[in-house]
C-alpha cells in the first residue's frame, strides 16, 4: 500500500513541473486508524487538488516530450514513467549499456537515447543523455529542439552543459557559466564534485519537462568523480518511439517472467488512465480518510488521516463486462452477435512468443485451438473492450488497434495471454478512442499470424463500427 500511495502523491509535482527544489522533510501520521492499515506518508506529497479535473485535450504527448514508450529497471510503470519524463523521484535501479543497444538495434524502434541520473545542481537535475537528441529527435510533430542564440549542444566527450530554459532561469545559468554538480538528486552542499561544468547553450522553451533539467553528455554522469565504477555503463532508463505493433512486441518481450527490465507502451495511456481515471478514484478515496475532518494538509502534506475501507471499482480499471451499461445496446435485430473475451479466453493457449529462427509446428493449430472458436472464424461479431493503438497515420486516425479487455491488461498489471487480445484493422482510419470502453463490430477471423518471427495475434476483425460509451 505504501508503494501505491507513493506513486499517487508524486503525481502532484505535475500540478508544478518543478524539478529545481529541494525536498521538505516529511510529516507523521496520527490519529486512530479504525479499519484498514495506516497510511505511510514518508516522503510523499499530498496530491493537489488542481489535478482532480484535467482538460479533456491535455497533450500527452508533449508531456512526453514526442516518445511513446520507455524502457527501464523493473518496478512500477508510474515512478518509471515520472522519473524518465518527468524528472521527479529516484530510479529504482539501472539498465545496462547492452541492454540499450538491444532495445535500439530491435526491428521497430524508430529512436532509442539512454538517460542516466543521479546528480544535481543546487537541487535541478543533471540528465545525462546523447547530444543528437537535441539534434534529431522532434519533441512535437515537425519541431526540433531550438538553441537561444549564441548556444550550441554540448560534445558527446566534453564536460559541458545544455541547460533547460526554465532551469536557465531559476539557475541563473548563461552560456560561459560554469557549475560544480552534487551528487545525489537532493542537494548536499557536503557531495560537491569536483568536476565542473561550461553551459555551451540554453534551449528555446518547449513547455514540455525537458525546460525543467540541466542536459549534460551521459558520459558525464556515468563517470562523474566519487560514483562507483561498477555503474560506468550503467543507465537509468531508454526513451523511445516505436512503430506500429512494435510496442506490444516488446510488451511481451519484457513482460515476460524473469525479465530484468520494464517497458511502459504506450506512455500517453498509462499517463491519461492514471491521471483522469485512478487519480481522482484516489482523491476521493483520501477526501473520505477521516469522516468529519477528511485529510488535514500543512505545507503540502498530508499530518492526519485515518483510512476507510477502499471500494472496489473506485478505480475505474474494471473489465467491460463491468462496465457494459456504459455502452448503448446493439440494434435490434443486428446481424454481429456479442463475443465476449471470456469465450475467447478460457483455454490454455500454448504458443511461443518467437520461433527464434526455427519452423513453427503449425500443423498443431488445431490441438491449441478448440474447435468451437475456429468455428467462429468469418461470424460477424461484436466484442467490447479498451483501445491501444498500433498504427497511427498522419492526420492522427488509428488504422490499426488492439482489442483487450481491460486496461489492466496493458498498462497497469500483468501482459495477456497469447489468446487475449484481437488485432483490429480500420483501413479508413478511427478515432482515438483510449481510456474508455468501446465496441467493435466486424468480421471476426480466427488464425495464428506471425511477422517475422514474432507472433501477431490468434483473433484479427476488420472493423466495421466502433460505439463508444453513451454521453
Amino acid at each position: 500500500m505504501k508503494n501505491f500511495f507513493l506513486s499517487l502523491g508524486l503525481l502532484a509535482s505535475l500540478g508544478l513541473l518543478h524539478s529545481c527544489e529541494k525536498e521538505p522533510a516529511s510529516q507523521a501520521i496520527s490519529g486512530p486508524v479504525p479499519v484498514g492499515e495506516p497510511i505511510e506518508v514518508d516522503n510523499w506529497k499530498a496530491v493537489s487538488s488542481d489535478l482532480r479535473e484535467l482538460p479533456v485535450k491535455t497533450d500527452l504527448a508533449l508531456m512526453t516530450s514526442g516518445f511513446n514508450a520507455v524502457l527501464g529497471p523493473q518496478g512500477s510503470e508510474i515512478e518509471l514513467v515520472l522519473n524518465s519524463f518527468f524528472h521527479r523521484h529516484s530510479s529504482k535501479g539501472n539498465l545496462t549499456w547492452e541492454q540499450y543497444e538491444e532495445v535500439r538495434d530491435f526491428n521497430g524502434v524508430e529512436e532509442a537515447y539512454p538517460i542516466a541520473v543521479g546528480d544535481n545542481y543546487l537541487g535541478c537535475r543533471l540528465v545525462g543523455t546523447l547530444p543528437e537528441l537535441f539534434t534529431n529527435h522532434e519533441w512535437s510533430k515537425g519541431r526540433k529542439y531550438e538553441l537561444q542564440e549564441g548556444g550550441r549542444v554540448f560534445k558527446a566527450n566534453a564536460r559541458e552543459a545544455l541547460m533547460g530554459a526554465l532551469a536557465a532561469r531559476q539557475m541563473s545559468l548563461s552560456v560561459g557559466s560554469r557549475f560544480h554538480p552534487y551528487h545525489g538528486l537532493v542537494f548536499d552542499e557536503s557531495k560537491r564534485h569536483e568536476n565542473s561544468y561550461e553551459v555551451v547553450g540554453l534551449l528555446e522553451p518547449t513547455g514540455t519537462p525537458f525546460d525543467n533539467v540541466i542536459w549534460v553528455p551521459i558520459q558525464g554522469i556515468q563517470q562523474m568523480d566519487g560514483h562507483d565504477p561498477a555503474f560506468s555503463k550503467s543507465v537509468s532508463a531508454v526513451l523511445l518511439s516505436l512503430s506500429g505493433r512494435t510496442g506490444f512486441t516488446l510488451s511481451e518481450k519484457y513482460h515476460r517472467k524473469g525479465s530484468q527490465a520494464n517497458l511502459v507502451w504506450p506512455v500517453s495511456s498509462t499517463l491519461s488512465t492514471f491521471l483522469r481515471q485512478t487519480l481522482p478514484a484516489y482523491l476521493d478515496f483520501a477526501r473520505g480518510l477521516d469522516g468529519m475532518d477528511p485529510v488535514v494538509l500543512e505545507e503540502g502534506f498530508v499530518v492526519k488521516g485515518t483510512t476507510q475501507p477502499f471500494e472496489q471499482g473506485e478505480g475505474n480499471l474494471s473489465s467491460p463486462e463491468d462496465q457494459a451499461e456504459a455502452l448503448p445496446p446493439l440494434e435490434k435485430g443486428s446481424v454481429y452477435k456479442p463475443l465476449a473475451f471470456r469465450d475467447l479466453t478460457n483455454f490454455e493457449y500454448l504458443v511461443e512468443w518467437e520461433t527464434d529462427g526455427k519452423d513453427f509446428d503449425f500443423s498443431a493449430y488445431a490441438k491449441r485451438v478448440p474447435s468451437r472458436l475456429r468455428e467462429k472464424s468469418g461470424s460477424k461479431v461484436a466484442v467490447e473492450g479498451f483501445m491501444i493503438p498500433t498504427v497511427v497515420d498522419e492526420n492522427n486516425k488509428v488504422k490499426e488497434f488492439l482489442l483487450l479487455p481491460d486496461q489492466m491488461s496493458c498498462c497497469f498489471g500483468q501482459a495477456p495471454e497469447a489468446n487475449g487480445w484481437v488485432v483490429v484493422t480500420a483501413p479508413d482510419g478511427v478515432e482515438v478512442m483510449m481510456d474508455r470502453i468501446i465496441r467493435v463490430t466486424g468480421v471476426l477471423t480466427v488464425e495464428e499470424r506471425w511477422d517475422e518471427e514474432f507472433f501477431v495475434g490468434l483473433y484479427h476483425m476488420d472493423c466495421k463500427d466502433i460505439t463508444g460509451p453513451a454521453l
